[in-house]
């Protein structure tokens, strides 16, 4: 019984860790490689990709700690907060790749085939 036990224990802790790399996987790259990635043998490299045309757009808020030194923070969270969901909608909607936003950036990503496949 207790060996049954420590055996379900750890079959389900591998589960909830391999859950959360999936969920990890997902919001660091794009739906594609993601996809590789989980094809991929043991101990293959990294997925590489080359593209003929690309576009990766980065943008920085011009006076944002200016603004953030003005402004109570709530005030700043819900600007910040209302742009860059402006700027998810229209990723989705033309199907450009969101790279990430750090800070007061917002960059994002276009290449051949739509990496948000």
């Amino acid at each position: 019984e207790r060996n049954s036990r420590l055996r379900y224990q750890a079959a389900r802790s591998v589960s909830t860790t391999h859950e959360r790399i999936q969920e990890i996987l997902r919001t660091l790259l794009p739906p594609t490689v993601v996809e590789e990635v989980r094809e991929l043998p043991l101990h293959a490299p990294p997925p590489s990709h080359r593209f003929q045309h690309a576009a990766v757009a980065q943008a920085d808020l011009v006076g944002f700690t200016k603004l953030a030194s003005t402004r109570r923070p709530e005030e700043v969270v819900e600007f910040v907060g209302e742009l860059f969901g402006r700027f998810d909608q229209l990723t989705d909607r033309h199907g450009v790749y969101k790279v990430e936003t750090v800070g007061d950036a917002y960059i994002a990503g276009q290449a051949d085939l739509p990496l948000t496949q």
